[in-house]
């Protein structure tokens, strides 16, 4: 059967695979190419031809899927700076000598600072949990692993037997982690730049997470979204993860696959659906925020995008995935753009879960098969 745009579009057989240490973006994304990036056009093709929404718990208008990918934990640490260090002189060949440099000092100045500071201003994860709690949400915390098989400049440079300050407490990474796993908040990997091709690295990574939480994680989100789209599916697969939420965009905000819904990864090469449900990301802070690349958004603007967004969502009765950076709460356009977020969106009374918890209920309870639908669909 010839494959229509939307079908390669939704497979991934029309985005270009990473190379050279950079991931295509936006402007390479055929949804962006079609004018559709803020519009998702599958599911407007299937609410035409089929008039059916997913449903969800309690008969929700859609769901909202908070994420965090956990790539710093302290700013000021003498230890994780000189740990960042020791990582930037391991890998200074793979970027330039200047960015570097700026790292280096960069870390030099966190290490002067901490002298003058009280508390680490980094050490706020109780406050992510607060404003979560006040619309009756639970979020996914992606944690990178402690080590590597293989360096890449990009790789987070925690350990888990790190320090934080936690609701006024001291206490490790590994127990953050347990503390946030127990009170319902999923754990799930951020694995390295060099996962993505690599099941053995991916299972060495996986695993670094449950041995701290002693049961098996289901979620993962590539570091930088570095995902090939011939090759990560599968190794996401054997690695033994049920859901993965990285095909969104790090610099624009938008629908990557032209959809909303949870649909199962796919094998290119074999043309075979694969066990890993994929659900989208479609809103990033980096990517609203970053004040050298991107949208480069003030807070009024990105809460019209997000709502604009959300509206979108609605009328397909999607998902609605969130990423918001835990270190970046020092950002204050962004922290209120998140907690105004929020409170904007609990007004539709969406469905607030995190990444397993849609996972689990799409794959047991909607039956919407999008990949069948689209093959099978005409332009």
């Amino acid at each position: 059967m010839k494959k229509n745009l939307k079908y390669d579009i939704l497979t991934g057989k029309n985005f270009p695979s990473p190379s050279k240490n950079r991931v295509y973006d936006y402007s390479h994304s055929p949804q962006n190419k079609l004018g559709k990036l803020y519009d998702p056009s599958i599911d407007q093709l299937w609410m035409e031809r089929e008039g059916v929404t997913p449903k969800w718990p309690n008969n929700k208008p859609y769901a909202v899927c908070i994420t965090h990918d956990v790539d710093v934990i302290s700013l000021q640490s003498n230890k994780e700076n000189i740990r960042r260090i020791k990582h930037i002189l391991k890998t200074w060949k793979q970027q330039k000598s200047k960015q570097n440099s700026i790292l280096v000092f960069e870390s030099l100045e966190n290490i002067m600072n901490g002298i003058f500071s009280k508390q680490d201003p980094y050490h706020r994860f109780e406050d992510w949990l607060n404003v979560e709690q006040e619309v009756g949400a639970r979020s996914t915390f992606f944690f990178a692993p402690e080590y590597v098989l293989k360096s890449h400049f990009t790789d987070c440079w925690y350990k888990y037997d790190d320090k934080l300050r936690f609701e006024g407490k001291k206490i490790t990474v590994a127990e953050l982690m347990s503390e946030l796993n127990r009170r319902g908040w999923e754990i799930g990997l951020h694995p390295s730049w060099h996962s993505f091709n690599s099941v053995d690295e991916m299972k060495y990574q996986k695993e670094q997470i449950e041995k701290v939480l002693d049961c098996e994680i289901v979620s993962v989100r590539q570091h930088y979204l570095h995902f090939d789209n011939r090759i990560t599916p599968s190794v996401q697969a054997a690695a033994g993860f049920k859901y993965d939420s990285t095909l969104g965009f790090n610099d624009n905000i938008g629908f990557r696959r032209g959809t909303s819904y949870a649909y199962p990864l796919y094998n290119i090469e074999n043309n075979m659906i694969l066990p890993v449900w994929e659900i989208p990301l479609i809103v990033q802070d980096g990517a609203m925020f970053n004040h050298r690349k991107g949208m480069r958004l003030d807070k009024v603007k990105a809460l019209e995008y997000i709502q604009m967004i959300a509206e979108k969502v609605k009328e397909v009765g999607g998902i609605l995935t969130l990423l918001w950076h835990p270190h970046l709460i020092v950002d204050e356009i962004s922290w209120n753009t998140f907690q105004e977020g929020l409170k904007m969106l609990q007004k539709d009374d969406p469905w607030f879960a995190s990444v397993r918890e849609i996972g689990d209920w799409w794959s047991n309870n909607v039956k919407i098969d999008l990949v069948s639908f689209i093959e099978n669909s005409e332009e």
